[in-house]
């Protein structure tokens, strides 16, 4: 199956506190498709989750956590081919905030930089913490930043 199914998905800002968003695409131009496969993960074209919406134009899928997920759509036909992935969309899945009574409250995200190179960057921006603002004028600042090496531990 040769087609190129492409996904129009609409992230309903439908995030609820249990972390679901609402997908829908449009429908694969061939009369072979049998079902629709959502996949999704929390980088770029490297899904670590499928769902089979069947021949539904729309899906809910509940995310295990908060942060930055990707999603593609395949049309799969009767012989079970698998089209090209669709177009891919961001959605980044947020904390609810905290429930505020008269206070005001301030909302930090880390942002990490790393380079393989020092010409090309990368931003990460991480899970953000609420603090209580204390008056009119807050600072923050960094202090310390903790870096744990990892090796890569082969098994023979």
């Amino acid at each position: 199956m040769k087609c190129i199914l492409t996904i129009l998905i609409l992230l309903c800002a439908a995030m609820t506190h249990a972390q679901s968003v609402a997908l829908s695409w449009d429908a694969s131009p061939s009369p072979d498709v049998t079902h629709y496969r959502i996949y999704f993960g929390t980088s770029s074209r490297n899904y670590t989750c499928v769902t089979n919406a069947g021949l539904a134009l729309k899906q809910v899928v509940t995310l295990p956590h908060t942060g930055r997920w990707f999603f593609a759509a395949t049309a799969v036909d009767a012989n079970g081919c698998e089209s090209d992935f669709s177009n891919e969309v961001v959605w980044e899945a947020k904390p609810a905030p905290p429930v505020l009574h008269g206070e005001t409250w301030v909302r930090l995200s880390p942002v990490i930089e790393c380079s393989t190179n020092l010409a090309n960057w990368q931003s990460v921006v991480g899970e953000p913490t609420w603090f209580r603002a204390t008056n009119q004028m807050e600072f923050f600042a960094t202090r310390r930043l903790f870096i744990e090496r990892v090796q890569l531990v082969k098994q023979p």
